[in-house]
């Protein structure tokens, strides 16, 4: 099987190197029709996209003074569904955001999150990625179902892989990584399983330093608001409980679905499980020092199984092949599985119309799904996590 692997890896190669300008050109005019659809969902959409609460935050609009966006949520305070379930550092850096109207933020966070995108390719490609992968991958990524939801949606995953990547690449400098990771850390989805990678891949004062960026932030919130730093802390997971639902492949989905999303309660078996997925990961790490591309990839499908996303966040699949793509070939096991996973995910809702009513792909898609899913991706977080081949292509 490895030999049919390594030759099809040959024949493709000498295609691309032979046609590498038509696969460019192909890359180019994929890239331009999913932008310009992507931008024009994003004009009639963005309905996720954080614009609403960073108004009420800095006191913009038709606000005359701040308001704790949290609390209003709570109490019944909505606009779309841009519901403030993230950290406190997110509207502090939304203010650029936050003085302009509706129109004019849509047009300009889909700008942003599109050039996210195209830097986050040239990172890996200046990083020595080779071109041919990262293409084909990117032409996925662009056709698929992700890219032009995130940025429709007006979500935050373009851009928080655009932070992760420029944090792993600069990892030598613990500011540039520190910062990275502290804007990760706002989707706590994403920042808990990657600050944990990071912290065992032996980036331990960045990440506790950011950490503490955030914790410095929730204290600022709290004192601006008079709420005690406990409430600013429980705030956003309060709104999280209440406006977010169930995702197609992660545990805690899984749990919502089969235990009316009390994942806290001590007959939950899923809070044992998600407790022993995490205690085996570290254990794994400690035990085994596997590579640190290895870990930071695994810790973002770790994110990927156990904690609540939905169909745009599976982007960050771009971002786990890439980084584990510094020490495994293209031809592993690990990687072949990784990148078929991330296809099945990606282009799914290509289907979507042979589904069952009630049934979408990047949310609910029921136990069985769910399940099987969940397992696919625990299978690959601890299988890229203990591969071990030198780089290669």
């Amino acid at each position: 099987m490895m030999e049919i692997l390594d030759k099809t890896k040959i024949f493709l190669l000498d295609v691309f190197n032979k046609y590498r300008w038509v696969f460019l050109i192909i890359f180019v005019l994929i890239a331009v029709k999913s932008i310009y659809q992507s931008i024009i969902l994003s004009m009639g959409s963005s309905l996720d996209m954080q614009w609403y609460p960073a108004l009420q935050y800095w006191g913009m609009g038709d606000f005359t003074h701040s308001i704790n966006p949290y609390l209003a949520r709570l109490n019944g305070d909505t606009f779309m569904s841009q519901d403030p379930n993230y950290a406190p550092l997110l509207y502090v850096l939304m203010y650029p955001f936050a003085l302009m109207d509706f129109t004019s933020a849509k047009i300009s966070f889909a700008i942003f999150s599109i050039t996210c995108f195209f830097a986050t390719m040239w990172l890996f490609y200046r990083n020595k990625v080779n071109l041919a992968f990262l293409l084909l991958i990117g032409i996925f990524v662009l056709f698929g179902y992700t890219f032009g939801n995130v940025i429709a949606n007006g979500q935050l995953a373009i851009i928080l892989g655009f932070f992760l990547s420029l944090g792993y690449f600069y990892r030598k400098s613990p500011i540039v990584l520190s910062l990275c990771l502290s804007i990760v850390f706002v989707k706590y989805s994403f920042g808990i399983p990657i600050l944990l990678g990071f912290f065992l891949a032996g980036y331990r004062k960045e990440t506790i330093l950011a950490g503490f960026i955030n914790l410095a932030f929730v204290i600022l919130f709290a004192f601006q608001f008079n709420i005690s730093i406990l409430q600013s802390l429980l705030l956003p997971l309060k709104v999280s409980a209440q406006a977010t639902g169930v995702g197609p492949s992660d545990l805690m989905s899984l749990s919502r679905i089969l235990f009316d999303g009390a994942l806290f309660m001590v007959s939950n078996p899923f809070l044992y499980m998600i407790g022993f997925v995490y205690g085996l990961y570290v254990y794994i790490c400690f035990r085994l020092s596997p590579p640190p591309s290895n870990i930071i990839s695994s810790s973002i499908l770790l994110s990927l199984s156990t904690f609540y996303h939905l169909g745009y966040d599976h982007y960050m699949f771009f971002l786990a092949a890439m980084i584990a793509k510094e020490r495994l070939k293209s031809t592993d096991f690990s990687m072949v599985f990784l990148v078929t996973l991330a296809l099945f995910l990606w282009l799914g809702s290509r289907v979507q119309k042979f589904l069952p009513d009630g049934y979408f792909w990047a949310m609910n898609m029921g136990v069985v799904f769910c399940s099987i899913m969940s397992a696919m991706i625990l299978i690959s977080v601890f299988w890229i996590l203990l591969g071990r081949n030198k780089q290669g292509i």
